[in-house]
């Protein structure tokens, strides 16, 4: 089944109002140079995660209207938390210094190729996301995230510990397909039909508020106050 774009209603809320950049494109090389091949890992984050999209039902049109609010501010937090990680990449020399420009995969960053290329899901675990993703989310976007998201919940341990004060990126974009499935991107906005969140430098989110709570009853009560 094919993942279907829903029709754009007439009015839409603009949850951000700042100009997108253009972006240069820059590889970055991995963190452990010492890694000459990658290597596949299997860690207690992984399957969970593959269980979570598994269970998303990807065409559940009318949770994606009735959560438009919590899910434009899930969003917001992902830029947040990404924001954070481009910006100690960079420290690091992982993503090149930007005067202009951004990364050339942003908003939406494999972080942890970038912090280790060498790094791998299971093959096994790779094949039954991918299974999922063909038949239930084909749309590329939606895929890319979600391999991205795997690609992070692989790394062991012993290198996330390099980074002890950073958030998880991903975890507030699962919550937000949980919450209504898909989005796309075009003309500058992350859209979620009723809400939309402009697409901005990295840079502006760095000193953003982060999102009170990732809890269901807290993100409920953001769509129920609009």
């Amino acid at each position: 089944m094919k993942h279907t774009k829903p029709v754009i209603r007439a009015e839409q809320e603009v949850i951000e109002d700042i100009e997108e950049p253009e972006g240069d494109s820059y590889h970055a090389p991995p963190l452990f140079l010492g890694a000459a091949k990658w290597h596949c890992t299997v860690t207690p984050d992984a399957e969970p995660l593959i269980d979570r999209i598994s269970a998303i039902n990807w065409q559940e049109a009318e949770l994606s209207f009735t959560h438009g609010p919590s899910r434009a501010k899930l969003m917001r937090e992902y830029l947040r938390r990404a924001a954070l990680w481009v910006q100690e990449l960079e420290k690091k020399n992982l993503i090149s210094p930007f005067v202009a420009g951004q990364p050339e995969d942003w908003p939406f960053v494999d972080i942890a190729h970038r912090i280790d290329c060498s790094v791998r899901p299971s093959a096994e675990l790779a094949a039954r996301l991918n299974d999922f993703l063909s038949e239930h989310a084909s749309a590329p976007l939606t895929g890319k995230i979600c391999r991205f998201a795997l690609n992070w919940a692989s790394l062991p341990d012993e290198v996330l510990s390099r980074f002890p004060d950073l958030p998880d990126p991903f975890e507030p974009l699962i919550i937000l397909f949980e919450r209504g499935g898909g989005f796309w991107v075009e003309n500058g906005f992350i859209d979620f039909v009723d809400y939309r969140v402009r697409l901005s430098g990295w840079q502006e989110h760095l000193d953003r508020q982060p999102l009170t709570s990732l809890d269901a009853s807290y993100l409920n009560s953001l769509d129920e106050s609009q």
